[in-house]
């Protein structure tokens, strides 16, 4: 070997515990490490949550589960002892934090791999995780990159690109949905299919009220009065989708119109109704996500959420959202709300835009009813 030659990467764990949407923003850059290591196994250590996701995506060897949010340091700490032991037994040649919090950067670090990579301080959640890690990915304020490209800078880290393999992503390069090849099971997709046929709905529009944060909420009364005008004037049928905690916010909005159909699904099940259907209307959630990644059409309704950071990853997806001074907080909570107060009028019209659809003016319709 060479003397600047590093060692060859055979085995990789990714760590990313959750959210959805999360995982879902990090899935192009697994992929990415797939194709330019075809031969390494890549492991992904996350919460039980996700499993049935990660299973659907090709390329990666073992899935690991944290169980992070179970443990009790006040209680037993043999479960995290027995998991660190578990993966440093791997031999990992290179762990990727793509989390960011202090228990992750651990955690990566425990595990073992001759390298650790992540975030450098000013991109973490938790500044004091990147002192774990050897090797630090930094973005210039004035970049704006969005989740899924930082994510990619990350995957391009010391030898991920050795040898012959493809090359490496190209920040440069015009940016394009990240298409997910998820292998959705046969037998979600049934279920999806049977459960549309029985309420008599061909490629509807899907609604997710719900979010992880309060500021992402968007009122249930406007979504009902959207799904209302979607089925009137465009005859779309309306599926609204919601996640475990979120059904106070369906029958909400359920009790404001008539005509939706929900029902709970599974994260492969919704992937399954994401291809089923024709437009996602969500705010900055998992769903949202999940259904770019399908390739499937969206509008996103953004509140402290910035656009170039995660908003929607394909260009030709739509994003209605309230220009004030104090944008982009990313804030969990907030003593005025006032940023999510956007008019239904504005969030039906991207939908029709993102659709293709020319809406009628008045007058046309006078003419046709002559």
């Amino acid at each position: 070997m060479a003397r600047n030659q590093r060692p060859a990467i055979r085995k990789i764990l990714i760590v990313r515990l959750g959210s959805l949407g999360d995982i879902i923003h990090a899935m192009p850059a697994q992929q990415q490490l797939h194709r330019c290591l075809p031969l390494a196994e890549i492991h992904w250590l996350t919460e039980t949550a996700y499993v049935p996701l990660l299973e659907s995506v090709p390329g990666i060897t073992r899935i690991w589960v944290a169980g992070l949010r179970k443990w009790s340091w006040r209680g037993s700490s043999r479960p995290f002892v027995q998991l660190i032991r578990a993966l440093r037994r791997e031999h990992f040649d290179l762990a990727l934090d793509f989390q960011g919090l202090l228990k992750s950067a651990i955690v990566a670090r425990l595990s073992g791999a001759r390298l650790v990579a992540g975030f450098g301080p000013a991109l973490t959640r938790e500044r004091l995780a990147s002192s774990f890690y050897s090797d630090r990915v930094a973005a210039k304020p004035e970049e704006k990159l969005h989740v899924v490209d930082l994510n990619l800078r990350l995957a391009e880290r010391p030898g991920c690109t050795n040898g012959n393999h493809a090359p490496p992503f190209d920040s440069t390069a015009p940016r394009r949905a990240p298409i997910i090849p998820l292998e959705i099971p046969e037998a979600a997709g049934s279920r999806v299919r049977q459960k549309l046929a029985e309420n008599r709905i061909e490629r509807p529009i899907l609604l997710n009220p719900g979010a992880g944060w309060a500021t992402k909420l968007w009122p249930a009364g406007h979504y009902a009065q959207l799904a209302g005008r979607i089925q009137d004037e465009l005859e779309i049928p309306v599926v609204l989708t919601y996640g475990p905690g979120e059904e106070s916010i369906i029958e909400e909005v359920k009790q404001a119109t008539s005509g939706c159909c929900s029902f709970p699904t599974s994260i492969p099940e919704l992937a399954a109704l994401c291809r089923e259907s024709r437009l996602m209307i969500a705010g900055d959630t998992g769903p949202l996500h999940l259904a770019v990644a399908l390739g499937t059409p969206t509008v996103a309704i953004l509140g402290p959420s910035p656009i170039w950071r995660n908003g929607p990853y394909d260009p030709a997806d739509l994003v209605v959202k309230r220009h004030l001074p104090c944008s982009n907080c990313l804030k969990r909570t907030c003593d005025q709300f006032i940023c999510m107060n956007i008019a239904v009028e504005e969030v039906f019209d991207a939908v029709v835009r993102r659709l293709g659809i020319e809406r009628r003016t008045r007058t046309d319709t006078d003419e046709h009813g002559q």
